[in-house]
């Protein structure tokens, strides 16, 4: 038999609906007890069963117990306590990111701690305690054998704030270019913009516009006013030109320049494939004009 005692009734009673869910048909006998104010749980099984069976199945559901219903609870009180994100929406935003990562979704930021898993230290910690103890409270073992753990889940909600901060502050930008376009008058109908290995702006006859002519373009005001650099090739000249309509070819869609000129600019960018460019070059580049 194997006991497991919590301080709270809520966590207690998630352990007790698990376990039901999960192990009764495999012939584990569960209590949910309460004495004095701890709330106990008492497993017990088949004597004619393997108990080596029961305890790994008791170690599976105790370590998604934690891994789904303990890590967002801890990682919201680092969020509020330790960085002070108080607003509810904030706190979801910087989990929701949290959970991007360990889901793999965000490969460029798992790797700022490719060192550590956390799933695997959890599982250590619970392959011990069930190794060691038949008896155990949640609360000290969360205490004292959870601490690299919740080290872990600290590290992730790092990142994730940096990933979020970032994401403000890019909102920030695109929507103070999106406000600069509103009473722009368009200098050009048409640009086509090709998305390579380098990035070419074209005329609407498909005449190619130079590095030299694109930084002339350029508006200085544009620069000087924002705090995010803004590249004197690319999104400067598109903000001074101001189209009403962007074609934009490209191979990958969700490309950084691709989808920061999309959000820009909104209903006047229409993507569109590489091959579609060729298509519609009819005559020789010449200088912009």
């Amino acid at each position: 038999m194997i006991e497991i005692s919590f301080q709270k009734v809520e966590e207690a009673t998630k352990m007790h609906q698990l376990l039901l869910s999960h192990c009764c048909p495999r012939g584990l006998k569960i209590a949910h007890l309460q004495n004095g104010h701890e709330y106990i749980l008492k497993i017990d099984w088949d004597k004619n069963g393997h108990q080596k069976d029961y305890t790994k199945a008791l170690q599976q559901i105790f370590f998604q117990f934690i891994l789904s219903n303990k890590c967002d609870s801890w990682a919201k009180e680092i969020v509020s306590n330790q960085y002070f994100f108080k607003e509810e929406a904030e706190q979801r935003h910087i989990i929701d990111i949290m959970h991007s990562i360990l889901e793999g979704e965000k490969e460029d930021l798992a790797n700022l701690i490719h060192d550590v898993n956390l799933e695997e230290c959890l599982k250590g910690a619970v392959t011990d305690i069930f190794a060691e103890k038949k008896s155990f409270s949640f609360d000290s073992f969360v205490q004292f054998r959870l601490r690299s753990f919740k080290e872990i889940i600290r590290k992730y909600v790092e990142i994730s704030i940096d990933e979020y901060k970032m994401e403000q502050e890019y909102q920030v930008f695109v929507q103070t270019l999106r406000e600069f376009l509103i009473n722009r008058k368009p200098k050009k109908q048409i640009i086509h913009v090709f998305v390579d290995l380098d990035i070419q702006i074209f005329d609407d006859k498909y005449r190619e516009i130079t590095g030299q002519e694109l930084v002339m373009l350029g508006d200085k005001k544009i620069v000087e006013n924002q705090s995010i650099y803004i590249d004197p090739f690319t999104i400067g000249p598109l903000l001074a030109l101001a189209p009403n309509k962007i074609y934009l070819y490209t191979e990958d869609r969700e490309q950084a320049f691709v989808r920061t000129i999309t959000n820009i600019f909104e209903e006047r960018v229409s993507v569109r494939e590489k091959q579609d460019f060729f298509q519609g070059v009819s005559i020789p580049a010449r200088p912009f004009e």
